[in-house]
């Protein structure tokens, strides 16, 4: 256990988990990446190229711009396939074409790291950009120790108020283990 923890060096007030909805302007993003985040019902969908099963998910109330772990949508999904006809079914649904995720890819770029030139263009013409998103660095990433107070990181949001909480019962746990005659016992 470090004697300064990152963690311990971060104000409030910290983010409340909404579930998985992003947590950037442009509608991407997630910072807690501790395991899946949400049902991923469209996510699965656009990577299988059912389109059938997104209009139906919407029509349950699945959230169409839902974030996964690494901050992308069901529109990255979709571009990464080059599917176009789901990337219009997305869009008319109300994805947002801008979404960016953790590192700042927007759904255009995985169109483009993939050689979808025809998606890249419908997104381009639907106002798709091509400029980075922001970068995001997730909760559980060990953090340097004045990474909140850097200027360059300014802009990053706080950590989850529930991930500030289970870091400080894991210390607390570590700490009476230590403290025991025989640690395990």
């Amino acid at each position: 256990m470090e004697k300064n923890p990152w963690w311990k060096n971060v104000q409030g007030p910290f983010l409340q988990w909404r579930g998985p909805a992003g947590i950037k302007e442009d509608g991407g993003g997630c910072t807690r990446g501790r395991g899946r985040v949400g049902p991923m019902v469209i996510h699965r969908a656009a990577a299988s190229r059912d389109k059938d099963a997104i209009v139906k998910a919407v029509e349950e109330g699945h959230d169409v711009n839902e974030v996964e772990g690494a901050g992308n949508t069901p529109l990255h999904f979709a571009c990464y396939e080059g599917w176009l006809e789901g990337c219009e079914l997305l869009l008319s649904l109300g994805a947002k074409v801008n979404a960016s995720n953790n590192a700042g890819d927007r759904p255009w770029h995985w169109a483009r790291n993939m050689g979808h030139t025809d998606v890249m263009a419908f997104l381009e013409k639907n106002g798709g950009v091509r400029d980075q998103g922001q970068v995001l660095v997730q909760d559980h990433v060990p953090k340097v120790k004045d990474f909140y107070q850097k200027e360059c990181w300014a802009h990053h949001p706080k950590p989850h108020q529930e991930y500030m909480d289970f870091r400080k019962k894991q210390d607390e746990a570590l700490e009476a283990e230590r403290s025991k005659l025989v640690p395990g016992m």
